[in-house]
Order: C-alpha cells, then structure tokens, then sequence
C-alpha cells in the first residue's frame, strides 16, 4: 500500500542501541564531495530576512516527503542495514512523480538522498532533493540538506542543537540567515514535505527571496535583449581602443582618429549595447568625449596628479558616463553617481568607487534581479596597480568593463548572461580571471526600444 505524502507527519521516536538511529544532538558538517559548492561559513550573510506572508502563495519544490514517508524504516535503521541500501527509484502519487533513493558513504558519515529529478536525470541538487546525514560511529543524526532551488548553492541545513531543531539558510553560495530555531523536533523533519518546514519558518524566513520566482514582464523583455545581442555578436569585430563614435564611425578611443577596420575592445562594446537604448531615443549613438571626462565627484584629490599618468578611474569613469548619458535622453536630467551606482545591497558592504567583491556577484545579482527586475549591469572590475615608477602610489586600476544581465527564466531559474569584448561568458569565467578583484557597478534602465546600431563594414 502506497503512503501518501501527509504535511507535519511525525516520527516515532528512536532509541540509541546498536547503532540505530537517534534524536541524540551531534554537530556537523555539510555534505562534502556530493556537491560543487560548500558552504562559505565565513563570510558574512549578503541578504537580511524579513517575515512574509501565508507560504501556500510561495513556489515550493515537487515535495518527496511520500518517498521518505515509505522509507522511514530504512531512516531510522542501524547504521549497517542503512549502509547495505541499494538505489532504487520511487513511484509517488503526489509531488515528484519519480524520487531516486541512495545511500553513500564518505568520511565517517552516511548520506540517505533523495533526489527529485530534473532533465533526464536525478541530480544531488535538484530543487526538493533531502539529504540525511548520519554518523557512521553511532548511527546518530547529524544534519538534513534539502536544495530550494535548481543551484547547488540554494538550500537549506537543519540540524539537532540540544533540545532544539535549527535552520540555517544559504542562497547562491551565500549565508542568508542562520540560527532559525524550528518549533519541532529533529525526527519530525525527516519525514516532513518542504511546505511545512516553510510554514514552521514563515515568521522569520524570507522564503519569497529563497524560492524560485515568476518570471516578471521585464525578465521577459531583457530576455528579448540578450537574444537580439546574441544574434549580433558574430558581426562584431575586435580591436584594441576601439569603439563607435557619436556619427556611427569606427574610431580609436584615445585620438577619435578612424580605424578602418574597427573594432571594439571592452569599454568600445559596453557602450555599443547601451547605444541599443540611446540611439533609438537620440537618432544616433553617444557621443565619446563625455564618456572619457574624468569625474570630478570622484573627489580623489591625493591621486589626482597620477591620472594622466596612470589613468586608474578610467572604466568607472565610463561606465557611470554611459548610464548617466542614458539617463539624460530617458528623464531629461542628471543624475549624480548615488543615483546610478549600486550601493545599497542588503548586508554586502559597498566600498565606494571600488563596488563588490567578484565572487560574490552572482549572490548580489540574484538579490538585484528579484529586488529590481529587467535592468543590466555595467560592471567596470578593478584591482590595485601596481606602482609605474619610485614614489607612485598604489592606485585602484579599474581595467576592464563587462556587461551583465540577469533575469528569470520562464521557468523561474536564475539566469545570468555575461558579455564581454564582443563575446558571451558567464559568472565562473569571471571568477577564475578575476577572482582576487573588486566589480563595481552601474545600473542601466533597458526600458523602450533595444536596437544596436549597425557595425560598419571593415575597410
């Protein structure tokens, strides 16, 4: 007889002999080598929580708790029967159609999965998927991992704390809250669906920022941007200090001298993708001078001398040029740095005229998208120089320029398109170049009409 998955189904209570399972408190760690990302206990959490409304409005994931209803016995066996487990799949008649049951064993621990499928297969982390962590020592409980979202960096860990059950949440590889104490016991949760650990967090989780969204109107319009640039990448040359002038002409950055072929290094294509949005309003792309105008509300008056030398604030300079130039044509006014830099990230500290650091950005960008959606990023990434001669400061070099958009899929899963020089990368390509490095941010507003304007044939 098939157990159908019931909400708050509770338990029955273990003892601890030949080591079978037990409610016994022990500490853990996360789940090691089963999935690509761990988690980054510390650093600080990048997003605050708030409390939300009734959970029955929230997305949650296909529920398993049927499968793990039926297997109870299996989770609460010793640690020998638990280890002697073959995978098997699991036919539901509610939630996941379909949930893969297997047991692994890895550094002193055993992990019962349960994994909800995606695509033709049962990844570890599917969006639903529960992992149990059991000591192998004593067959006690140490930990359950259940991914929120299709994202090896969304899920959520409750653990034993004494006579407590705590939660701690983390959202694209970032801590998100910690210490949320549940009003059950540990073995309640082990066989319970995901609505209700939902509910039993309601009050002090965000769990409209931790589950999957719906696609909004402006998700869908900066999915039609990121078509219409990819269909034009291949016209796209390369060319060192290039870019397009205010007249359509291929031009060197520095002189304004023409190039012949032409071409556009990184500063050259940020700015011909924001001329998608400028030269429908303006009839022609922007004009370069007063994207190179150094900005005077830098007021960095100790490194003003080494600018010509070193010109350090370059990519700033002209990634706020081109989002307050757009600004201009779309409102009529100007708006000062405050207006079009991102400084307010909830509980991520922003260093000014330096930005984030790069590997936090995917966090930072999901928490952007589902704050703001529909708008692109310019992101000028910056380091320290290194000193040009005796008595040269170390300045901040702010050395290349990249173009982010981020939005959700028709199917709510975090998207993040990256362009850079002419091509299509993406967040660990920037992580692996840039790791070490800071990304400062301007927000571009893609309202209107998106149409590049043509690159003309090389010469």
């Amino acid at each position: 007889m098939r157990t159908r998955c019931l909400p708050d189904r509770h338990a029955a209570p273990a003892t601890a002999r030949g080591g079978r399972a037990t409610r016994a408190p022990v500490t853990g760690s996360v789940l090691a080598g089963l999935v690509a990302v761990l988690a980054l206990v510390s650093l600080p959490p990048v997003f605050g929580g708030s409390a939300i409304g009734a959970p029955a409005s929230l997305s949650v994931p296909a529920e398993n708790c049927e499968a793990r209803a039926r297997l109870s016995d299996v989770i609460f066996a010793t640690s020998r029967d638990v280890a002697a487990q073959r995978p098997r799949i699991i036919t539901q008649e509610s939630g996941a159609a379909r949930v893969r049951f297997q047991v692994r064993q890895q550094e002193g621990a055993l992990y019962l999965v349960f994994s909800n499928p995606r695509g033709a297969g049962y990844p570890l982390d599917s969006a639903g998927t529960f992992i149990i962590k059991r000591s192998l020592a004593d067959g006690s409980f140490v930990q359950v991992k259940v991914f929120v979202q299709d994202d090896p960096g969304t899920y959520v860990r409750i653990f034993p704390d004494g006579d407590r059950t705590v939660m701690d949440a983390w959202l694209f590889g970032e801590p998100f809250q910690a210490g949320i104490a549940l009003p059950v016991t540990f073995d309640r949760v082990l066989t319970a669906p995901l609505s209700s650990i939902v509910e039993w967090s309601a009050a002090a989780v965000d769990w409209s920022l931790l589950l999957k969204p719906s696609p909004t109107a402006e998700d869908q319009h900066l999915q039609g941007i990121v078509r219409t640039l990819e269909s034009r990448l291949p016209t796209l040359r390369d060319m060192d200090d290039g870019a397009m002038d205010g007249s359509g002409r291929m031009v060197y950055i520095a002189t304004g001298a023409p190039a012949a072929r032409g071409g556009f290094n990184c500063s050259g294509f940020a700015k011909w993708v924001v001329d998608g949005l400028y030269a429908p309003l303006a009839g022609h792309p922007m004009e370069i001078d007063a994207l190179k105008s150094r900005n005077a509300g830098r007021d960095n008056p100790w490194s003003t001398r080494f600018e010509e030398e070193m010109d350090p604030w370059f990519g700033l300079d002209w990634s706020r040029g081109l989002a307050r130039t757009l600004v201009q044509e779309q409102a009529g006014n100007v708006p000062a740095d405050a207006d079009i830099d991102v400084r307010d990230a909830d509980h991520l500290a922003y260093i000014r005229d330096v930005g984030y650091p790069v590997p936090r950005l995917q966090g930072l960008l999901y928490f952007l998208a589902r704050r703001d959606p529909g708008k692109i990023y310019i992101g000028s990434v910056n380091a320290p120089s290194s000193a040009v001669s005796e008595g040269t400061p170390t300045l901040r070099q702010h050395h290349h320029l990249v173009v982010l958009l981020p939005y959700f899929d028709a199917d709510g899963a975090f998207q993040v398109v990256v362009m850079e020089r002419n091509l299509r990368t993406s967040i660990p390509s920037l992580v692996r170049r840039y790791g070490g490095e800071y990304i400062h941010l301007v927000r571009i507003d893609p309202r209107g009409e998106f149409d590049p304007p043509p690159v003309p044939a090389a010469r």
